[in-house]
């Protein structure tokens, strides 16, 4: 079992211990992040006219926000690598067709020049025979 780690954290002007599995800095940077949320909500307009409790809510409902935002892209992403790895699948097997494709070529490019060779020496037998019976 793996030891959780504590850290004593500043939010909101009050001291927490929060502890987790993560790092200390995790946590530090997990309070940082409350921090700047809350100071963004009790800056804003609205925020300014909002009791503690509401701005608590306002609060939660922009990290949700966050959030989901940061899902959905998180997914498009997944998605897009998904999509990436099917067209390198799909490469990958165009490419080894097209290796098939040319071993057939340059096996049937290896037949032709060897009846080329053939034919050639054949027609050089025929030039000779010709030319001994044209003396």
């Amino acid at each position: 079992m793996t030891q959780k780690n504590e850290s004593k954290v500043l939010i909101g002007g009050n001291v927490y211990t929060l502890s987790g599995d993560e790092s200390e800095e995790y946590l530090q940077r997990v309070a940082l992040y409350m921090n700047k949320k809350m100071d963004e909500v009790r800056s804003s307009e609205n925020g300014k006219k909002l009791n503690t409790r509401l701005q608590s809510v306002l609060l939660a409902i922009n990290i949700a926000d966050d959030y989901f935002k940061i899902k959905t892209l998180s997914e498009e992403q997944t998605d897009k690598e998904n999509m990436l790895n099917d067209d390198v699948t799909s490469f990958k097997e165009q490419i080894s067709n097209l290796e098939a494709q040319l071993i057939g070529k340059e096996k049937k490019l290896g037949k032709l020049e060897n009846e080329i060779t053939h034919y050639k020496k054949e027609l050089d037998e025929y030039i000779e025979l010709f030319e001994q019976n044209k003396m």
